[in-house]
């Protein structure tokens, strides 16, 4: 067999074992490997005895960036809802108190004061996490993800009637385990993955430019997102098996 022929085979392979999907709501690329199957295929049981003990579940997928939070948390409730377990999904990369645009002038002017956990709208977050621990609706931006790069954002409304399981994915996921409700009346499961920071998973995505601000806000985005794993109940691990997390 050529050299040619034995990489050509190689790539196939690989390609056979990554599917894109789309999400229907924020038009984001999902890419799925695997070991995000995997990952999740562990998870369901995990949220499912949770059930047994509780009647809601808030399940939160977080991690650095390009570790799969967003396409475990997809997978997560693609099963789920085909064992009909009514779920409801809401990402963090919409719980930010400022619009992209906006979001990107304050970072360059100051990445250490403008980069981190202070950018995310907690009483948005609990608000969501009232409401689906109380059956009650609840409107959440959305940020939509154009092929021209543009990231407009509406409104739509997430319908928390008989929803058993709230699930969560972005950086800074683990944050609801700072987060207090008025009730706190479901079972919270937060699992991060201990994979670092993917450049190679950013770059395939195409979510954005990977230029040298990119690498600043990366950098500090990471190392508040380590600042969560007190937080975290399960770990995923490099070869994307999922455990209790033992806090040290």
């Amino acid at each position: 067999m050529s050299n040619n022929t034995k990489n050509d085979n190689e790539s196939a392979n690989r390609n056979a074992q990554v599917r894109w999907v789309t999400d229907p709501v924020s038009l984001d690329k999902l890419r799925i490997t695997t070991g995000h199957d995997k990952a999740a295929n562990e998870l369901v049981p995990v949220i499912l005895e949770a059930l047994k003990a509780d009647e809601k579940v808030i399940f939160a997928a977080g991690g650095e960036s390009g570790t799969g939070k967003s396409e475990i948390a997809y997978l997560v409730r693609e099963i789920l809802e085909k064992q009909g377990v009514p779920t409801v999904e809401w990402s963090f990369d919409n719980a930010y108190v400022t619009s992209p645009e906006e979001r990107e002038e304050k970072r360059a002017k100051d990445y250490d004061n403008n980069v981190g956990l202070n950018e995310m709208n907690r009483p948005k977050i609990e608000e969501v996490m009232f409401c689906f621990e109380q059956d009650r609706p609840v409107t959440v931006p959305i940020i939509i993800i154009n092929e021209d790069g543009s990231r407009p954002i509406k409104e739509i409304t997430l319908n928390m009637e008989a929803k058993k399981v709230l699930i969560f994915d972005g950086l800074y996921a683990a944050l609801i385990g700072k987060i207090k409700t008025s009730e706190s009346k479901a079972t919270r499961i937060i699992a991060m993955n201990e994979k670092e920071f993917n450049l190679d998973a950013q770059k395939e995505r195409g979510k954005e430019e990977v230029n040298e601000h990119r690498m600043k806000v990366l950098e500090r985005e990471c190392n508040a997102v380590r600042s969560l794993w007190p937080h975290v109940t399960h770990k995923i691990s490099k070869n994307w098996e999922v455990t209790a997390y033992t806090h040290h």
